[in-house]
C-alpha cells in the first residue's frame, strides 16, 4: 500500500497496475484508469495486457476510495474475481487487489479474501 499510496491522488478514483518480476521485484507500473470522486471505468483486458507486454509473472492492482472508507464494494469484488479469472487463463498470477481509503487500506491478500476469490483451474483442451 506504501507504494501507490504517494502515487495515487485522493480526490479522484484511479486504477493502478504494479508488474512483477518472479522474485517480487517492480518490472513497471501506471495509472490505467481515472474516474471521478466515486467512480471509475475499468476494463479488465488493459490491466492484462499491461501486465503481458511488461512479461511479468505476476502482478498487484490498487485504487482509492476518494470517500475515505477502504471496504471493498460489491463491484470491487466483482473486479477482483473477473481480473483473477483472466490472469489464471493468461499464466500470469494476481499477487493482490489492494484499495486504498483516506487513512486505512484494505488488502483481498493480507485479510484473506483473494484466495478464496480464486475461480476453479481452467482445464485445457487436448
Amino acid at each position: 500500500h506504501r507504494y501507490f499510496r504517494t502515487r495515487i491522488r485522493q480526490d479522484i478514483e484511479e486504477f493502478w497496475i504494479v508488474a512483477l518480476t518472479s522474485d517480487k521485484k517492480v518490472i513497471g507500473s501506471q495509472c490505467l484508469f481515472r474516474g471521478t470522486v466515486d467512480h471509475c471505468l475499468f476494463h479488465a483486458r488493459d490491466v492484462l495486457r499491461f501486465a503481458m507486454l511488461q512479461n511479468a509473472s505476476s502482478f498487484v492492482v490498487a485504487h482509492n476510495h476518494p470517500g475515505g472508507d477502504p471496504r471493498p464494494s460489491e463491484q470491487d469484488v466483482a473486479v477482483t474475481q473477473r481480473l483473477l479469472w483472466l490472469a489464471q487463463l493468461m499464466e500470469i498470477q494476481l499477487d493482490d487487489h489492494i484499495i486504498i481509503g483516506r487513512r486505512k487500506f484494505f488488502s483481498f491478500s493480507r485479510e484473506g479474501n483473494l484466495r478464496s476469490l480464486i475461480p476453479a483451474p481452467i482445464s485445457s483442451a487436448g
